[in-house]
């Protein structure tokens, strides 16, 4: 059994204002961590006792300065859509302040879909990456920058979650209006081509929880990476996920009709709109997370019935 610290002293977090970034502040004021500040462009945001907001720019030297100052912990959420080369300028200024601030440690929120295209059933942490499109090989690279600059210097732990959902996410949204406002008809046809392709769908607060429990373990995890995802649910397929919102909708159940070869089907599409992810039956194995000792208290089908009430 590992050992557990109670709290964390104080962590610094930017992107706190987006969506896995507020579920995680929450988080970490239900933990009751002594100093949480947040990185935001926003203005007029109130402070707490052991919350402080710091208005800056994720570019400026003296604002990030200002964010790591006497922090033991920084958590990265941060993205730039569409842009290589702007992510690896930040990744290097990140990189740089946390060592000018003797941070201790570092984590680092991912993406499952590094991993690219690959032909295996199930991908872990050890799976070599194959990144095809923009997205896969900017999240690859900076993965591989910090790994590089923070080797024996700071404890870096790399997240990688599979489809985020939850209150202000994305994922599962267009799922849940196609239910609510398309003919019947219309929601038919995917279920007929996508059958039980898995989702991939994992919960916020999983996400949230195993990055706290991740920093709180007495363990040195310098340069270790742990996927997060549900996919070992038997419900986090395409035709379970569908019946279960038309449920919690209040619409009729869908049937198993399925098209002869819908996987073939299935692959040719995905290849067609430049998908990566092919293999239907392909998962993202959480295992390593759970062998640390994590444990999830979030059922995901009672979780997506809990999003769905919010869409409606």
């Amino acid at each position: 059994m590992l050992k557990k610290k109670n709290i964390i002293s104080n962590v610094s977090i930017i992107g706190g204002t987006g969506f896995i970034g507020r579920h995680l502040v929450n988080h970490f004021l239900e933990k009751e961590v002594d100093s949480i500040r947040v990185l935001t462009r926003k203005k007029n945001l109130t402070n707490k006792k052991n919350l402080k907001f710091i208005e800056g720019d994720l570019f400026s030297s003296d604002d990030i300065s200002e964010l790591f100052f006497g922090q033991d912990v920084v958590v990265n959420l941060a993205y730039i859509n569409e842009n290589y080369q702007a992510n690896m300028d930040l990744i290097d200024k990140l990189i740089d302040s946390c060592l000018r601030a003797n941070v201790s440690k570092f984590v680092h929120c991912s993406s499952a879909v590094v991993s690219g295209r690959v032909n295996t059933s199930i991908i872990n942490e050890e799976t070599i990456c194959n990144p095809l499109n923009e997205y896969e090989k900017t999240k690859l690279a900076i993965e591989e920058r910090l790994l590089l600059n923070f080797k024996d210097k700071i404890q870096l732990i790399i997240v990688r979650p599979t489809s985020v959902f939850g209150d202000g996410g994305k994922n599962l949204v267009k799922i849940v209006n196609s239910l609510i406002y398309k003919p019947r008809i219309k929601n038919i046809i995917p279920i007929m081509i996508n059958k039980y392709r898995k989702m991939h769908l994992v919960p916020v607060n999983d996400v949230v929880a195993a990055i706290y429990y991740l920093v709180t373990i007495d363990i040195d995890l310098s340069g270790e990476k742990f996927i997060i995802s549900q996919d070992n649910h038997l419900g986090n397929n395409y035709f379970r996920i569908v019946n279960n919102v038309a449920s919690k909708i209040g619409h009729k159940r869908y049937s198993k009709l399925f098209l002869p070869f819908s996987s073939l089907i299935l692959v040719s599409i995905l290849k067609l709109i430049g998908r990566s992810q092919l293999r239907p039956d392909q998962v993202y194995s959480s295992k390593k997370l759970y062998d640390y000792g994590f444990k999830s208290d979030t059922d995901l089908l009672e979780a997506i019935d809990k999003f769905v009430l919010s869409q409606i």
